[in-house]
């Protein structure tokens, strides 16, 4: 009879030898979970792992994958050392879009995708901002291969049957930048009213201004103010009004902080601003 050759071998599960219980280049397994180890020495001995079936995973010495997995969505993350986590996706900036990818098996003829996917997410999406793949195909919108009948439903101009794979991903568009609002009701017609207040170190800041008046109408403008530390100085542009102009701007610098100010044409006048700043 042929001779049977076995390695070291535990069925325990979780369990690792040691470089005590191995020689260097010795192999041993555990039959629990079919994980084969061996001693390696470069420099200073120690154990690793080897096969198809590792509980960990490291990649050129240069960094490891998490031991589980993440939620659904997940993404993976390194923190520039090494180790990868899975966590929620998040847009970088002042916003960003959102991507989320829906998959669905057929079990039966149907033209109706909705509700849960294969990961049990529900379909939602933006009309317009999907895209829709059949078996890896991309099709057609508008009634040609489908029709995006409301954000949570799915409808194909002609069956996708048992076994087809249908995917929609979906793009939520995010605030491209981060701007700042403010409201304020200005009670008197008074000259150089402040209307906006910001710390020098705000070098530029791009103002959307839309006054509005029981009366008088609307104004719109915009206005790009910038300063050198002593001085303020600003362009007014793009003004647009209902019935005559609302207000007039002025700059200045005071106290540490540049300021745009305000003379309505008339009492009783509200004026927005959204503001974009740059540092």
């Amino acid at each position: 009879m042929p001779t049977v050759i076995q390695l070291k071998r535990s069925s325990t599960e979780n369990d690792v030898p040691t470089t005590s219980d191995l020689s260097l280049g010795e192999l041993a397994v555990n039959t629990y979970h079919g994980r084969v180890y061996t001693e390696k020495n470069d420099g200073s001995a120690s154990i690793v792992e080897v096969g198809s079936n590792p509980s960990t995973l490291t990649i050129n010495g240069a960094y490891s994958f998490p031991t589980s997995d993440g939620s659904s969505g997940h993404v993976l993350k390194t923190d520039g050392s090494g180790t990868l986590t899975f966590q929620a996706e998040s847009g970088g900036g002042g916003g960003g879009a959102t991507l989320s990818i829906f998959k669905y098996t057929i079990t039966s003829n149907t033209t109706v995708i909705t509700g849960n996917d294969d990961d049990n997410q529900s379909l939602s999406y933006t009309v317009g901002s999907e895209q829709v793949f059949l078996n890896g195909v991309k099709l057609v919108d508008a009634g040609t291969d489908y029709t995006a009948t409301n954000a949570n439903t799915i409808t194909l101009a002609q069956n996708a049957i048992s076994g087809d794979v249908l995917e929609v991903v979906a793009v939520s568009a995010a605030d491209l930048v981060a701007g700042f609002f403010t409201a304020t009701s200005f009670s008197t017609t008074s000259a150089n009213q402040v209307l906006s207040s910001n710390a020098v170190t705000n070098k530029a800041i791009k103002y959307i201004i839309n006054a509005t008046h029981a009366s008088a109408g609307t104004h719109a403008a915009e206005v790009l103010l910038i300063n050198d530390g002593s001085n303020a100085f600003f362009v007014q542009y793009g003004d647009v009004f209902s019935n005559a102009s609302l207000f007039s701007l002025s700059a200045d610098i005071n106290s540490g902080n540049m300021r745009l100010l305000v003379t309505p044409a008339n009492t009783n006048t509200t004026i927005d601003t959204f503001q974009i700043r740059h540092s």
